[in-house]
C-alpha cells in the first residue's frame, strides 16, 4: 500500500496525504477532508483482508463500535466507508506522540505528569465500559498525548460490544502480552477489569519507566501475570508516595473481584487522590479533567496520602480566663460551663434510660442461658470458643502438588477444578478462591483452578496456500492464529512461512503464527540503531525486480534520537549475485536539501533514494543495502550498535533482496 495510496482521493472527499503507521491489518494515513476542511487520519484496510469476509467484518465491526464513542479522551471515529475495493475508516487527526515514545524519550514520567494521564485514559475508556465495550488491547503504543498534554485512547481494534457474540471468537488473540491481563492470560473472557489492569500496567510503566513484567516469550510473560507480583514501584522511583502505589497495586491484582469494576470507578478515585494530592502539597500542576460521575458500589479506602502518621493529639482547650488568639483557621470552641453543665445533666439521662431500656434484654439472654444450662450436660471445663484466622497463601503459577504442601501447611482444605484453553503449562494452579492475602478460618476451603492437559492435534502443512484457507484450516484443527503481514514478491495474501512447522504435534487451543505475503507495497520493517544516533526504522521498496539500465527506487524512514552534529551520507549499494558491487547512490538524505545536521530529535522523516543500474549489469538476485558515513569519509561507516530486524555486515544493513535480469 505504502506511498501508492498517497494523493489518492477517496469517495471524492478524503484526500491521502502521508503514512503515520502501520500495523499488521491495516494503514494508517495522514489525510485531509476536503469538504470539512480540515486535517483527518485515515486507517485503510490492507489489500490482502480486504477480499477477506470475516477480516472485513472484523473490520466494520470495529468502525461501528469506536464511533459510538463521543468523549474528549477518545479519539474521535468520523466515517467508515468503501471506496472500489478499499476498505477505511476516517478518525480525529492528533497532534503529539503516542505514550510509548514520551516514556521511552523521558524515561520516566513525574508522579504529577503520570497521574493526569491516568486520569484521562482512565476517563475515556471508562466511557466505553459504560457504553458496553471493552478495550481490551490498553498499552502505550495506543494512547496518544497530544501537544497541549491531552490524553487520546485509540485503537479500538480487537474491542467488542459485550453483548456481542464476537467476543469470544476462537481465532482473536485479546491484547499484548506485556499489557493484558490474569485472565486473559488464562485464555478466559475479558471484563471491564481487564482494562482496568492494562492501566495499572501502563502507570506502572509511566512512573517506573519500564512495565511490571518483561519476557522474551509470550507464554512467559503469560505466567508472570498470572503468578508473580511486581517489584514494588519503589524501587524503580522512590519518589512514588505510599498510597499511590497502594491503588497500582490494587489495579495489578490477580483477581478481577479485587480491582476496581470499571474504569470510570478508576477515574473517580484517581481525582481523589490527585484533588488530595493536591491539597497536601500545594502544587497545581496541568489541567484536569473533570472527576466522573459516582459510581455504585463502595471503594475500598486507600492508605493516608504519602504515610501512615498515627492520628493528631486533642488539642488543649485552654482554660477559660485565657482569651484566644486571633488566628486565620478555624478553632475549636469552648463551650462555657453552663453550657457544659447542661450537656452532663443531658447525657447522663441519656445513658440512664438506655440502660433501663437494656433490662428486658438482659432478661432474655438470661433466661436463655438457663435453658442452655439444663439442656447441656455439665461439664468439668467450659473452654472459651475461638476462631483461628489464617491468611491464604499465594500458590498461582505453582504445580499443585506444591500448592497442596503450602496449603496444608497453613491449615487450609482445597479442591481443584480443570481449567482449559489456559496459557499455562498441565498441572499449573491459574487462579484460586479466595484470593491471596484474604483472611479466612482455619480449615476454610481454597478453589484451585489447575491447567488440565489439553488434547494434541497436528497443524496442518500451511506454506504456500491463501491466508483465508489456513485460518479456516487452523479453526478446523482447533488452533489459534497470529499473523505477521511481510513485504514479498509472492501474491498478496499467500503464506509464506509457519511456526511451529506443518505436521508438528502441538496441544489443542495451541497458537500458530503464520507469515503472509502483503506484496510489495508493505513497509520492511528494520529498527537498527546506527551509534545511538538515528534508527532507521523502515523502508519501502516497490520494484522486486528490475532490468538492466533501470532505475531502482528505495525509501528510507529516519527517525533521529538526538541532535547530529556531523552532517552524513547515505549509500545505497546494489550488490550483485557474486558480492561485487554493481550500483551506488551516495548522497546526503533528501539529495541534500536537509543535511543530518538540521534533523530534529524524534521527527521521523522518509529519505527516497534512486539507483541506476548498469546496461550490462548481470542478472541475478541482488542484495539492497545502506548505512551512514560522515561527508568525506567512506571508509568511516557510523557503527550498527543494534541491527533490530535487519541483517548487518561490516556495518552496512541489508534491506532486501531483488531480482535483476530481462
Amino acid at each position: 500500500m505504502g506511498n501508492s495510496m498517497e494523493g489518492t482521493l477517496l469517495n471524492n472527499r478524503y484526500r491521502v496525504l502521508e503514512l503515520l503507521g502501520s500495523g499488521g491489518m491495516a494503514v494508517v494515513y495522514k489525510g485531509a477532508d476536503t469538504v470539512l476542511h480540515r486535517p483527518v487520519a485515515i486507517k485503510i484496510l490492507r489489500e490482502a483482508y480486504a477480499s477477506d469476509p470475516a477480516f472485513l467484518a472484523r473490520f466494520q465491526r470495529e468502525a461501528r463500535a469506536a464511533a459510538r464513542l463521543d468523549h474528549p479522551n477518545v479519539v474521535t471515529v468520523y466515517d467508515v466507508g468503501q471506496d472500489g475495493n478499499v476498505h477505511y475508516i476516517v478518525m480525529e487527526y492528533v497532534e503529539g506522540e503516542d505514550l510509548k515514545s514520551l516514556i521511552r524519550r523521558t524515561g520516566r514520567l513525574s508522579v504529577e505528569q503520570a497521574v493526569n494521564i491516568a486520569i484521562q485514559i482512565a476517563a475515556g475508556v471508562g466511557h466505553a465500559h459504560k457504553m458496553g465495550i471493552i478495550h481490551c488491547d490498553i498499552k502505550p503504543q495506543n494512547i496518544l498525548i497530544t501537544r497541549e498534554g491531552g490524553v487520546k485512547v485509540t485503537d479500538f481494534g480487537i474491542a467488542r460490544a459485550l453483548s456481542e457474540s464476537g467476543l469470544t471468537d476462537p481465532e482473536v488473540v485479546w491484547g499484548s502480552p506485556t499489557y493484558f491481563s490474569p485472565e486473559q492470560a488464562a485464555g478466559e473472557r475479558p471484563v471491564p477489569a481487564s482494562d482496568v489492569y492494562s492501566i495499572g500496567v501502563v502507570l506502572y510503566e509511566m512512573l517506573a519507566g519500564v512495565p511490571p513484567f518483561q519476557a522474551e516469550k509470550p507464554t512467559a510473560l503469560a505466567l508472570m501475570h498470572l503468578r508473580e507480583e511486581p517489584q514494588p514501584l519503589s524501587i524503580h522511583n522512590p519518589q512514588v508516595p505510599p498510597q499511590l502505589e497502594w491503588i497500582i497495586r490494587k489495579l495489578l491484582a490477580k483477581e478481577p473481584a479485587a480491582r476496581y469494576r470499571t474504569a470510570e470507578q478508576l477515574a473517580m478515585v484517581l481525582q481523589e487522590y490527585w484533588n488530595r494530592m493536591t491539597m497536601a502539597t500545594g502544587a497545581h500542576p496541568g489541567v484536569v479533567p473533570s472527576p466522573p460521575p459516582p459510581v455504585p458500589g463502595q471503594v475500598e479506602a486507600p492508605p493516608p496520602l504519602l504515610s501512615r502518621p498515627a492520628p493528631p493529639p486533642r488539642p488543649k482547650v485552654p482554660p477559660p480566663h485565657v482569651s484566644q488568639p486571633h488566628v486565620s483557621q478555624p478553632v475549636e470552641t469552648v463551650e462555657p460551663p453552663e453550657a457544659r453543665d447542661w450537656l452532663t445533666w443531658f447525657l447522663g439521662a441519656v445513658a440512664v434510660i438506655a440502660v433501663i431500656g437494656l433490662i428486658p434484654l438482659w432478661a432474655l439472654v438470661y433466661r436463655a442461658w438457663i435453658r442452655s444450662e439444663r439442656a447441656t450436660p455439665p461439664t468439668l471445663e467450659t473452654p472459651t470458643a475461638t476462631v483461628m484466622l489464617v491468611s491464604v497463601p499465594n500458590v498461582q503459577g505453582l504445580k499443585w502438588e506444591e500448592a497442596r504442601s503450602i496449603l496444608e501447611a497453613a491449615s487450609l482444605r482445597f479442591t481443584l477444578e480443570e481449567q482449559k484453553g489456559a496459557a499455562a503449562p498441565e498441572g499449573t494452579i491459574i487462579r484460586q478462591e479466595p484470593v491471596a492475602g484474604q483472611r479466612v478460618p482455619a480449615g476454610s476451603e481454597v478453589r484451585l483452578f489447575i491447567a488440565g492437559k489439553p488434547g494434541t492435534v497436528k497443524v496442518p502443512v500451511l506454506t504456500g496456500v491463501r491466508a483465508e484457507d489456513a485460518r479456516t484450516a487452523l479453526e478446523r484443527a482447533g488452533l489459534q492464529v497470529t499473523e505477521r503481514v511481510v513485504w514479498s514478491t509472492q501474491p498478496i495474501s499467500t503464506v509464506l512461512a509457519q511456526e511451529p512447522p506443518g505436521d508438528t504435534e502441538v496441544s489443542v487451543g495451541g497458537m500458530v503464527t503464520l507469515t503472509i505475503s502483503g506484496g510489495t507495497s508493505v513497509p520492511i520493517p528494520l529498527g537498527t540503531n546506527l551509534g545511538n544516533l538515528v534508527i532507521l526504522e523502515q523502508a519501502e521498496v516497490l520494484q522486486p525486480r528490475v532490468r538492466p539500465g533501470e532505475v531502482f527506487a528505495v525509501s528510507l524512514r529516519w527517525r533521529p534520537l538526538t541532535t547530529i552534529a556531523t552532517r552524513y551520507v547515505v549509500f545505497v549499494h546494489l550488490i550483485g549475485p557474486d558480492g561485487r558491487l554493481i550500483a551506488q547512490e551516495d548522497v546526503e538524505p533528501l539529495r541534500g536539501t536537509r543535511p543530518t545536521d538540521t534533523w530534529v530529535p524524534q521527527m521521523p522523516l522518509w529519505d527516497p533514494h534512486q539507483v541506476t543500474l548498469p546496461s550490462d549489469a548481470p542478472p541475478g538476485t541482488y542484495q539492497v543495502r545502506t548505512g551512514m558515513y560522515p561527508v568525506g569519509q567512506p571508509e568511516t561507516r557510523l557503527p550498527v550498535l543494534d541491527p533490530g530486524q535487519a541483517s548487518v555486515e561490516a556495518n552496512s544493513i541489508l534491506i532486501v533482496r531483488i531480482e535483476v535480469g530481462p
